[in-house]
């Protein structure tokens, strides 16, 4: 019984990813530049929880990178379910990834935007990406220098995954999941 489930399964254990281009261990399709798999990232580092404060009497230590304000992070809630990423291609956060999550991501310069960037052409709140429904769209918040899509100056737009984002100096790449299929 069990050699019969075997040799049903082995065909799909042995093909070869149908990816182009950079691929990480577990198969995930990488843009060149990337020495990190996003994907993967995010899964160690969901296995890598802290574990519960002990509580007792005394002194308590606080972790300021845990409770938010971690440059180029924003509040880093945990609540909602991360669903796509962005990734720096260039300037002062190359290489970085931002983690959006489920629902609106505010990005700008201000302190208490989910994804808080340094470049001095982005606004305090310059954009948001919202997930919703299944699809993502992003949003210009009247910033000073805007936003753009593939080259594209946007106001509100769709994006699909391996979309090249501007915003001030920085490009980003869009990463997600949910959405793959190319655009009409």
């Amino acid at each position: 019984m069990f050699l019969q489930i075997f040799d049903r399964l082995m065909p799909f254990l042995k093909r070869e990813p149908q990816a182009k281009g950079k691929v990480c261990p577990n198969g995930h399709v990488m843009h060149a530049s990337w020495d990190v798999c996003p994907y993967c990232q995010e899964m160690q580092q969901a296995m890598m929880m802290p574990s519960a404060p002990v509580v007792g009497l005394g002194t308590a230590m606080l972790d300021l990178g845990q409770i938010g304000g971690e440059k180029g992070r924003g509040s880093n809630d945990k609540s909602r379910e991360v669903c796509g990423w962005m990734v720096a291609l260039n300037g002062q956060h190359k290489g970085e990834d931002f983690r959006l999550r489920v629902g609106k991501n505010v990005i700008g310069t201000a302190a208490d935007c989910d994804i808080v960037l340094t470049d001095k052409k982005i606004s305090r709140k310059h954009a948001t990406i919202r997930y919703e429904g299944g699809e993502f769209q992003i949003a210009d918040l009247d910033s000073s220098n805007g936003c753009s899509v593939n080259d594209e100056r946007v106001q509100k737009h769709d994006l699909i995954d391996n979309d090249i984002i501007k915003l001030g100096d920085i490009e980003f790449e869009f990463k997600c999941r949910a959405m793959r299929e190319k655009r009409e």
